[in-house]
């Protein structure tokens, strides 16, 4: 099941991104990185994917685990060019 922070259903409705999207970057995109977390918010491993959505936009989304559930944490619409 998926979760959704405050902090990234406000950047969801600024930025217009759906919550089919998210999950779809999740399910299916491209891990970027995974870091540890070090500022002590309790969570062990935060997951950046990258997907590209149906609008042809690169999409990349920071979440995390809660428990059994995934917690999403951040998006953000990707600006690199393409080569």
């Amino acid at each position: 099941m998926y979760t959704f922070s405050d902090h990234a259903r406000q950047r969801m409705a600024s930025r217009q991104i759906s919550e089919e999207d998210v999950i779809a970057a999740v399910e299916k995109g491209e891990l970027e990185f995974t870091r540890i977390d070090e500022k002590g918010r309790g969570m062990e491993f935060t997951h950046s994917i990258e997907i590209i959505d149906a609008s042809c936009r690169k999409i990349m989304v920071g979440w995390t685990y809660d428990g059994d559930d995934i917690l999403i944490l951040t998006l953000y619409e990707v600006k690199r060019k393409w080569r």
